[in-house]
This record gives structure tokens, sequence and C-alpha cells, in this order.
């Protein structure tokens, strides 16, 4: 190689290094993460309920639920304001506003307290054996591989025996008359439930659920459409 083609590479390297670099700083992405906890035993609040908005906009333009740490995080945001809601059953909610995200980092926030609401709950009445159904603070529980009845059948008739469930003929499930309702499968949304949800419990054997937990009365709406509970399959 002559000197005049050595010299015309050595130009060409910083160019060719700052294009390669360019892409990978804009592209960066923003986040929003916490970790929600209860105000009083500074426990994590499993299945709250985070909704992002942009400042002064009514409309959520992202959302989580947090995990069993209490843990959560809002990606693929761009630069701005935003308002933050963190709801969750039978706590008062909490909201921050003006949060600035940036491209500089990820905005980790502080730690969200929340305090419980003093409320007066109807008494339920369950027939059942007592290590099949688990009435819990925040939710009941479904214990479906204690029920040997339950063994052979699909996801839609372990539903139809849990309390405040009704499914009807064609598959449609409805909790405590509502069937605007939110399916998990081990605490995670599903992109499967995004079909068909009745087709979707039929092709899951109930031989294969470990448990179901059945959150009612969210309160607060999730988004525009209002969120009438909670239904988390847990799989074995």
């Amino acid at each position: 190689m002559d000197l005049k083609s050595v010299l015309t590479c050595l130009l060409l390297l910083p160019s060719l290094f700052s294009i390669s670099q360019s892409p990978a700083n804009e592209s960066a992405p923003l986040s929003i993460a916490g970790q929600v906890l209860d105000s009083a035993s500074q426990q994590p609040i499993e299945y709250a309920t985070i909704s992002l908005f942009q400042q002064g906009s009514p409309k959520a333009v992202n959302g989580a639920i947090s995990s069993a740490k209490g843990v959560f995080k809002l990606e693929g945001l761009k630069s701005g304001f935003y308002d933050l809601l963190v709801e969750s059953i039978g706590y008062m909610p909490y909201s921050a506003k003006n949060i600035l995200v940036d491209k500089k980092n990820a905005r980790l926030l502080d730690k969200i307290l929340l305090s419980k609401k003093v409320t007066t709950l109807q008494g339920v009445t369950v027939i059942a054996s007592q290590n099949l159904i688990e009435n819990k603070i925040d939710k009941m529980v479904f214990n479906a591989e204690k029920d040997l009845t339950s063994q052979g059948g699909v996801a839609t008739d372990v539903l139809k025996k849990i309390p405040q469930v009704s499914v009807d003929v064609d598959g449609n499930v409805e909790l405590a008359g509502s069937t605007s309702i939110r399916f998990l499968i081990d605490g995670k949304p599903s992109t499967a439930f995004g079909s068909n949800i009745a087709d979707v419990l039929q092709s899951i054997p109930s031989s294969q659920i470990k448990s179901i937990e059945v959150i009612t009365n969210p309160g607060a709406k999730y988004d525009a459409e209002g969120l009438g509970g909670i239904i988390n399959i847990i799989l074995n």
C-alpha cells in the first residue's frame, strides 16, 4: 500500500468512529423503575398497578404490575415530564407529579410507600375444604392441585368452582359480575390472552394448574375501560 492510501485511511477513521457511536447514544432506552412497599410493615406489595401519564394528560401511556418483591419498571419512554399513579387493593392510591425523564440515564424512584385503607368487608361464606380455598387479606386462593375432581378437566372447569367467578356455556368468564378481568399466568401478562380468552382457558389442562389467585374489586380504574379484577393462574 502506498503512502497516499495510508493517509486516506487515517483520515476516514474518525468519521467512521463517529458514525458508529452516534446511533447507540441516540437510541439509549429511557425508563422509570421503583419499588412499592407497605408503609407500616415495609413489606413488598405484589400486583400493585402502576400507571404512567404524560404531564397533564388523563390517558395512560405506559403501565406495569409490581412483582413479588414490589419492583416495577416502565420502559420505552421518551424524554419529558410524567405523572405516576400507583394503586393496590386495600391501599390508598399514591401519585407523583412532574417526574422528569431525560436521556442522561434511567430514572430510579425512591421507595413508594402505600398506606392501608380502613374498610369494612362483607362476610363471605365458602362451603369447601379449608385447605382448598384460602381467603387472604387482598386475594382468594383456590388450590387446584388439592382438588382431585378437577384433575381431568381444563382451566374453565376449575374456574367454575371458585366463589364469585362464573362461566357461561360459551366459556366467557365473569368475576363478581364483571367481564373486565385481567388474566395473568404465573403473575405475568400472557400474550395468549390477547386472542380468544375462552379458547385459551380451554387449552390449559387442569392437571397443570397448581392454584388460581383471585383479586376482586381493584377499585380505581386501570385504564379507560376499567378493571373488574385479576385472575392469576399459577402453573405447576
